[in-house]
């Protein structure tokens, strides 16, 4: 089968068929064609809008949702911060109200220290909330924060060896006498100077750690004694 000539004889045959054509047959034709073009290349446009648009919802969508999870976390974490900051403040008011003043006041010709009673976790919102710190957006913050609470565990673990070392020693114990009492009354002097060193850097720091969590939060600066001197409490101190 020769298909060049079968292949000639169909194209010369649609050559004739078309020259018979009246000239308006041409002009619909040709009308047909640019409208079906045009159907096509709208129908295209529309598509890519369309894509386009259904694009841009899925993006601002995606977009609304991070940003209602971010602002959820900032709201998680400004709670944490709340309750870190009451409860350090409050920690500072108790440990203010039971020996601020004897370590203010400070005199080892007398009995050092008194007897501090420990026995409840005074960090429990710290605690459960330790992973949390690393979220936090400030850094001097998170610094602080954690080296606050630090100090803070310091001085308590301190105060419970000092306790132990006050119960052994006798009502009327005398620094002269020789033996444990007076190897253990040397203890206790020179464990009540470590607790005042301990106790000053855990003032400096909730003072620092205060202004810095009210400046995060916006609210008004709590006064804490010792931290926030009075000018009648000035005046007791100097007394």
């Amino acid at each position: 089968m020769d298909f060049p000539l079968i292949a000639n004889q169909i194209w010369n045959s649609l050559t004739e068929f078309l020259s018979r054509l009246p000239p308006w047959i041409w002009f619909q034709s040709i009308a047909t064609l640019l409208a079906a073009g045009i159907a096509v290349i709208g129908a295209t446009i529309a598509a890519k809008a369309a894509y386009r648009n259904s694009a841009r919802h899925w993006l601002e969508e995606v977009e609304t949702q991070r940003q209602r999870a971010r602002d959820a976390e900032r709201e998680r974490i400004s709670g944490i911060l709340h309750a870190l900051r009451e409860e350090i403040l409050q920690l500072w008011l108790i440990l203010a109200a039971d020996l601020g003043a004897q370590i203010e006041t400070l005199d080892l010709k007398r009995k050092p220290l008194p007897y501090w009673s420990y026995n409840q976790s005074y960090f429990s919102v710290f605690d459960r909330n330790a992973g949390a710190i690393g979220q936090i957006e400030d850094g001097q913050l998170r610094t602080c924060l954690v080296r606050t609470y630090m100090f803070a565990k310091r001085l308590v673990d301190q105060y419970q060896g000092y306790t132990r070392m006050d119960l052994r020693v006798p009502a009327n114990a005398n620094p002269a006498t020789t033996g444990a009492s007076a190897d253990t009354t040397y203890a206790l002097h020179a464990g009540a100077l470590t607790l005042v060193e301990s106790y000053q850097a855990l003032k400096k720091n909730i003072e620092l750690l205060r202004n810095l969590l009210d400046a995060e939060l916006g609210l008004k600066k709590t006064p804490l004694p010792f931290i926030d001197f009075t000018e009648e409490q000035g005046k007791k101190r100097e007394g």
